[in-house]
């Protein structure tokens, strides 16, 4: 008896069960795939928009750093101790209002306390606002100006600048107070340039890299002035020139300015010529043993109004309850009130390693060289050990010779030796 075989209804009933619950299943994992694609793409646009915010942030960030770089602090305290012969406890009272005049000088205080700020705002231009407080306690503008530099040399060998700014004119006046060797300048430049700083306009100009000239029209009294500190009588400015020939061990250098002064009276002012020549020079070398070093000398001659002439000359008398007059002395020739003088230094500084530097220097002023007994002379000996890149430690000796009236018609050298310690901090 043949089997019949068996039915094929089983196999089929479970193929289509299986074929039914694939077809139910895949719309649902085809929806999931479609959620996590899009889930996945919106988290990578609020990343690329996240990154576009942070990265505008940067550039407004990056904006304001470039302009910080282009701003640039500096300056330097000088905190001194001095002892004077001259110095005596006693105090002065004259005047109304009264008046204080402490006779002694052994004390003490802050002698520079300066903040330079230099803001580069392109590489044309440039500008400076430099402030001081220093022994006074008041705090004053020092310099502030605006220089425009070329743009058709590499190194913009040409530059303009117009405003308060030290005066052109010798070696010393434009060495910063920092770098000096010595605590203060020569007698002759404090004198002719009281404050060395005035107002008006300059130009310089590096022809090669040895030959460099600066030519200036300024007010020509400067900022200590004791008249016109802030503005200028005349309408004529002076002119002042100065040419240096660099040779690297050996610089030389011609200075000229010339102007006119005013002495102002109760009447017919003065107007007396202000004429001053110097010329300058500095040789580099080293020792052995001992380190670099320098010989450096300056001397002027001219022609200027002379303070003790001022003094001697001009009086103020008072016409009134209320009111003063400033008058010529009777029989004074107005034609004294300016006198020819000379003056100038001889300087050595020596380096001894790394760590210590000394100095000697020995500078003259005679204001008037048809006057006797007007002389000034002084010696002055100095040591500075470099504490570190920053601080500097100082201490020197000015051994001065003048000549006061003294009995029977003799003179006599006053004892006003002057011993300095100070310490130097640049930042």
């Amino acid at each position: 008896m043949t089997a019949r075989p068996a039915s094929p209804w089983p196999w089929r009933a479970a193929a289509s069960c299986v074929l039914a619950t694939a077809l139910h299943a895949a719309p649902v994992h085809a929806q999931a795939d479609a959620d996590t694609t899009a889930t996945a793409s919106i988290s990578r646009e609020e990343v690329h928009a996240l990154l576009e915010g942070l990265t505008e942030q940067l550039l407004g960030l990056q904006a304001e750093t470039d302009k910080l770089r282009k701003i640039k602090l500096s300056g330097y305290v000088q905190a001194r101790f001095e002892v004077s012969e001259a110095s005596s406890d006693s105090v002065r009272v004259s005047g109304s209002p009264a008046a204080l005049t402490v006779a002694n000088q052994s004390r003490f205080f802050i002698r520079r306390g300066r903040i330079k700020l230099t803001y580069d705002s392109s590489p044309r231009s440039q500008g400076v606002v430099y402030f001081d407080g220093g022994q006074d306690r008041t705090v004053r503008l020092l310099e502030a100006y605006v220089t425009l530099k070329d743009w058709w040399t590499p190194m913009q060998d040409h530059q303009l600048t117009i405003g308060q700014f030290n005066v052109p004119f010798g070696f010393e006046i434009e060495r910063s107070s920092a770098t000096r060797e010595l605590p203060e300048r020569s007698r002759a430049e404090n004198v002719l340039f009281s404050g060395e700083r005035d107002r008006g306009i300059k130009l310089e100009d590096q022809w090669t890299p040895k030959l460099r000239t600066v030519v200036a029209l300024l007010n020509g009294g400067g900022v200590n002035d004791p008249d016109f500190a802030n503005t200028d009588p005349t309408r004529g400015k002076d002119f002042v020139g100065r040419a240096r020939w660099s040779e690297g061990w050996l610089d030389v250098a011609g200075s000229y300015a010339f102007g006119r002064d005013v002495v102002p009276l109760s009447g017919p002012d003065v107007w007396p010529t202000r004429e001053r020549i110097g010329v300058d020079a500095q040789w580099f070398f080293t020792l052995p043993r001992l380190g670099g070093g320098s010989l450096s000398a300056e001397g002027y001659l001219g022609h200027d109004t002379n303070a003790d002439s001022l003094r001697t000359l001009v009086q103020t008398v008072n016409v009134s309850a209320t009111q003063q007059a400033r008058l010529l002395r009777p029989g004074a020739d107005a034609s004294h009130l300016a006198t020819d003088f000379q003056g100038g230094y001889v300087m050595w500084v020596q380096g001894v390693g790394e760590w210590a530097q000394a100095v000697v220097r020995h500078d003259r002023y005679d204001p008037n060289v048809d006057m006797d007994h007007d002389q000034y002379a002084r010696w002055s000996l100095g040591l500075n050990l470099f504490y570190d890149g920053n601080t500097r430690l100082s201490v020197s000796y000015d051994d001065i010779r003048t000549e006061v009236a003294a009995t029977a018609g003799r003179f006599a050298d006053p004892h006003d030796n002057l011993w300095t310690f100070q310490v130097q901090h640049r930042f």
